[in-house]
């Protein structure tokens, strides 16, 4: 799923150039339905990512599509969409732990060196 998002993010980002129709209509299905399932997926944590990629799904809709009719317009939200389908795919990446070496308890007591121990 991972690198869905990343050719998604492609996607949108190569659609700034002048395509065929058909290649929007291609867009417009891939863009959909990685954003249904990035809804399915924070469907539970009730996020900005839910609501983000609930708004994208409206916009990108193959079924009943938004038609915009302005060129510089949909430049604009395909590379925001990108950006967003780029920075959900960082969100997805673990952190790396760094090992923090545990502290060692210095404060100890001495142990009294005798030779002869008293037992009560």
């Amino acid at each position: 799923m991972k690198y869905l998002i990343i050719i998604a993010a492609i996607l949108c980002f190569i659609s700034i150039f002048e395509w065929p129709y058909g290649y929007y209509i291609f867009l417009r299905i891939s863009v959909s339905f990685m954003a249904l399932v990035i809804i399915v997926n924070e469907f539970r944590t009730r996020s900005f990512w839910l609501i983000a990629f609930m708004l994208i799904f409206i916009i990108f809709n193959p079924v009943f599509p938004v038609y915009l009719y302005m060129k510089p317009l949909w430049i604009i939200i395909d590379y925001i969409v990108g950006l967003l389908f780029l920075y959900y795919f960082y969100t997805l990446i673990p952190k790396k732990k760094t090992n923090v070496p545990e502290a060692i308890d210095t404060k100890h007591e001495e142990i009294s060196k005798t030779r002869d121990r008293i037992i009560k």
